[in-house]
């Protein structure tokens, strides 16, 4: 049976409660009725209690973190984060090891939504349905990319339609994270259409940044261990910075099995929001070596302010940090390793652009990107751009 739609005037009834402290904010049917009709089709009358609904004093901080997101819009704020309800999102997501568990529950949220969607147990994002082959190709994406996470109890071969099966596969990933973090989950999906492909779309792209802050993590974790002349410890953290961008590659399959008339039925509406502002993928890559000064003056990081001040501040890098250790180069075979794990790293974020390149050309051609940039022909631009400097890989080589 599908989930039942809360009409807006029921939504609106909940609001009223929730401000007069008669009960929680409803975060989740919130979410519910915004999946079933998208951002950009919220009533007037509904988005003005929604509005009322955050300004309340006894509203929690991560309610609004919801509502703020979801206005976006209405405050003239909409942006590559709002769109995905980053703020959200990390304000729920715990620090340290449990954040690649927490992003492989956006996953095998993906697979869930897709399969009762397919088996018809909700209404949420009813429109342009997949086929049951691309379901089915989607979900064993999803799988496998679950099983480069670390999740060894996932069956090879799985029928993605025997839903008992998937169901235990989901239990396994669903026990390795926080309770809360999958209780506030489904508030993170904000589409701005009802479009069923942008669920997975939006989700993908959120797992995209839990990988940006893996990848910033690892990074000042390198320069501490370089500082500290522990080039074992940055030998590690590198090698476990470039894992994860290889697991990253595996989300464009997810990407991939979506048609480009598909995508451009809900695109044209997340205008102002691109990739390109994404704020850490630029730490990352202003961690790992000082950008020139002519990428600190292109749209790329003047769109992610923070970071391009934090960048004009003189930050450390493990390129700076790396070069303090090479005079007294007297463990060979540990430099050797080093420049061993830079490389691989260097060439896991090359692969990485040229995927990210060959689906954006076969998803959007030669039109303008979402977020007021040039679209592909910047990222054909960016394919030559290294993450180090000629003279630190050659140091390295």
């Amino acid at each position: 049976m599908s989930e039942e739609h809360l009409r807006p005037e029921a939504l609106i009834e909940l609001l009223r409660e929730a401000r007069a402290g008669r009960r929680s904010h409803p975060a989740l049917e919130v979410a519910h009725h915004v999946q079933t009709v998208g951002v950009d089709f919220l009533a007037a009358e509904l988005k003005a209690e929604l509005d009322l609904a955050r300004r309340a004093p006894h509203v929690s901080a991560l309610a609004r973190e919801q509502l703020d997101c979801l206005l976006d819009k209405e405050d003239g704020r909409y942006s590559y984060d709002t769109y995905l309800a980053l703020p959200l999102l990390r304000a729920m997501t715990p620090e340290g090891t449990a954040r690649r568990t927490s992003a492989a529950a956006l996953i095998i949220d993906v697979v869930q939504f897709e399969l009762a969607a397919f088996h018809g147990d909700h209404g949420r994002l009813p429109l342009c349905r997949p086929a049951a082959g691309t379901v089915r190709k989607r979900v064993n994406h999803a799988l496998r990319h679950l099983g480069r996470h670390g999740f060894a109890a996932l069956p090879a071969g799985l029928d993605v339609f025997d839903r008992e099966a998937v169901r235990r596969c989901a239990d396994v990933v669903r026990a390795a994270v926080d309770p809360e973090f999958l209780e506030l989950l489904p508030a993170t999906v904000q589409p701005v259409s009802p479009v069923h492909d942008e669920y997975m779309f939006i989700r993908v792209l959120q797992s995209y940044e839990s990988v940006f802050d893996e990848l910033v993590d690892r990074a000042a974790e390198t320069i501490t261990a370089l500082r500290a002349a522990d080039l074992a410890a940055a030998v590690t953290r590198l090698s476990h910075a470039a894992e994860a961008l290889e697991r990253a590659s595996l989300l464009f399959s997810l990407l991939a099995t979506m048609t480009s008339d598909t995508f451009h039925a809900f695109r044209d509406r997340t205008e102002g929001s691109s990739a390109i502002q994404s704020a850490q993928y630029k730490r990352f890559e202003a961690l790992c070596d000082t950008p020139s000064a002519e990428r600190l003056r292109s749209d790329a990081f003047r769109s992610v302010p923070a970071v391009r001040a934090e960048v004009l501040a003189g930050q450390d890098t493990i390129a700076a940090a790396y070069r303090a250790l090479c005079p007294s180069r007297n463990e060979e075979p540990a430099h050797r390793a080093f420049g061993a794990a830079l490389a691989r790293l260097e060439a896991a974020h090359q692969r990485w652009k040229s995927t990210h390149h060959k689906i954006a050309v076969r998803m959007i051609g030669d039109r303008p990107g979402s977020g007021y940039t040039a679209g592909t022909p910047y990222l054909k631009d960016r394919m030559d751009g290294r993450l180090f400097s000629t003279t630190d890989r050659r140091q390295t080589a």
